[in-house]
């Protein structure tokens, strides 16, 4: 090789090493262009679109798109979603290591700015996370082609980010067991083996809460039954939390047993049952609600509950006693 086509040649490296450097990631850094996506569930909320600004030093343009209209509650879950698509450009970037931040700007007011913080690996996953105290990240992940944000959103339901309309066939068989054993058959049911069985199906419905696998307002609330069917103050609480998490996920129907979990807790710790939700029977004694105490929930409050007012309560006691009698 000739000396002239040596620098001919070492020139044309060079000039390609630079486009390379210009155009791609630097060295230890990583790579934040595309579109990035936070789901709910299988609906895209929200995507943050970056393109790097060439020769900028880590700055990135682009924007951060979602539905017009929601509420937060601590980063936990998303409701009211209504309204189009709203654009937010970006206005101030800058990366460092594997994390971008960003500040976002309302086109309609531009006083209303929201900081971001995009955290990213090599496998195309990430978090973003925005600067509001109490808040955790959100898993967001890399799109190829065209996204749009989704617009099928019933803005009277809350939204989580492991949000699905399919419900735990394991917990579905669980809570069937449950309610089985306590349905009336022939001869009178072995309460001794009821109870056995409810701890070995509350242990495998804690495996299942533990491995973050009920996902439905259905899934928790027939986890909130079978702890209900416990024997200590604690799993009484926790059959009342898991009937909140199954109302907060739109299971309406499980606020009667959110209701009747806290008067069992609180029944057990030798503290009055404020609903009415519970009966105690004794042989040869009336049927009785007590230590009850009835003054503090107005039948307003119970009828939005689920639970019967005093007067229907008073009635329910009374055929308790009648069908007793008759036995």
């Amino acid at each position: 090789m000739s000396r002239q086509h040596f620098i001919r040649l070492s020139s044309l490296l060079l000039l390609l090493s630079v486009a390379r450097a210009a155009t791609g990631p630097a060295q230890g850094t990583a790579d934040f262009a595309g579109s990035w996506v936070l789901r709910l569930g299988n609906r895209i909320f929200i995507v943050v679109t970056l393109s790097p600004i060439l020769g900028s030093g880590g700055h990135f343009t682009g924007s951060l798109a979602r539905p017009q209209h929601f509420s937060i509650a601590t980063g936990a879950f998303f409701s009211g979603i209504n309204g189009p698509a709203v654009h937010y450009p970006i206005i101030r970037s800058a990366s460092k290591g594997n994390c971008v931040s960003f500040t976002t700007q309302n086109p309609a007011d531009k006083r209303d700015k929201d900081d971001f913080q995009l955290c990213t690996n090599r496998q195309g996953r990430g978090s973003l996370k925005i600067d509001l105290a109490g808040f955790e990240p959100w898993p967001v992940a890399r799109e190829k082609g065209p996204v749009s944000i989704a617009g099928d959103w019933d803005s009277t339901r809350n939204y989580f980010v492991d949000d699905t309309d399919i419900s735990n066939p394991e917990m579905q068989r669980i809570f069937d067991a449950d309610q089985k054993d306590r349905q009336p058959g022939v001869g009178k049911i072995d309460w001794g083996v009821v109870e056995r069985a409810d701890a070995a199906r509350r242990e495998q419905t804690r495996q299942l809460l533990s491995a973050g696998k009920l996902h439905t307002g259905e899934d928790f609330e027939r986890a909130a039954f079978v702890f209900q069917h416990g024997d200590t103050p604690d799993d009484y609480l926790l059959a009342h939390t898991l009937a909140m998490v199954a109302v907060a996920r739109g299971q309406g129907g499980a606020l009667w047993i959110e209701a009747a979990t806290l008067d069992r807790y609180l029944n057990s710790v030798h503290q009055p049952q404020i609903y009415g939700t519970q009966f105690y029977f004794k042989p040869k004694e009336p049927t009785t609600q007590e230590p009850y105490n009835r003054a503090m929930i107005p039948d307003a409050l119970r009828r939005n509950l689920g639970v019967p007012s005093l007067a229907a309560q008073e009635e329910q006691r009374k055929k308790y006693d009648s069908e007793d009698s008759q036995h």
